[in-house]
């Protein structure tokens, strides 16, 4: 069925939309609790900001860490292991790097995934930077 080796753009964009809606769920969860701490008042724009980074990167944290898939990971079939090792989860640090990175590629409309076409080894440009990569399972 797939005729290439590596984990398409296509694929990653449309795993993350499936991972998107459950991440607004935490995000719902994290700011109704962080709401009920502050005695029901709005938060800061910036603690809010921050809740939803740290919230994200936890998430995905756990699950890179934990099976090396998201459920949008599952669906599509691929997940993310330690490059320097070839298998295995990946580090915390690891899960940062990608996270940050990933926001970036995000404000940039996804347009540094499609760098895997001009890559040898088909990497992208956050699989380069957190030492990982995808693999088809």
């Amino acid at each position: 069925m797939d005729k290439t080796p590596f984990v398409s753009p296509f694929r990653r964009i449309i795993a993350s939309v499936y991972d998107l809606f459950l991440l607004l769920g935490v995000w719902f969860l994290v700011g109704s609790f962080a709401v009920l701490l502050n005695g029901g008042e709005t938060l800061h724009p910036a603690i809010g900001a921050l809740l939803v980074f740290v919230s994200g990167w936890l998430f995905f944290a756990f699950f890179w860490i934990r099976n090396g898939q998201t459920l949008g990971m599952q669906v599509w079939k691929f997940k993310i292991v330690n490059a320097d090792t070839n298998s295995g989860p990946i580090s915390l640090k690891q899960t940062f790097l990608r996270y940050l990175v990933n926001c970036g590629t995000l404000a940039l409309l996804g347009i540094p995934l499609f760098l895997i076409y001009a890559d040898k080894k088909k990497l992208a440009v956050n699989d380069v930077l957190s030492r990982t990569r995808l693999e088809k399972v």
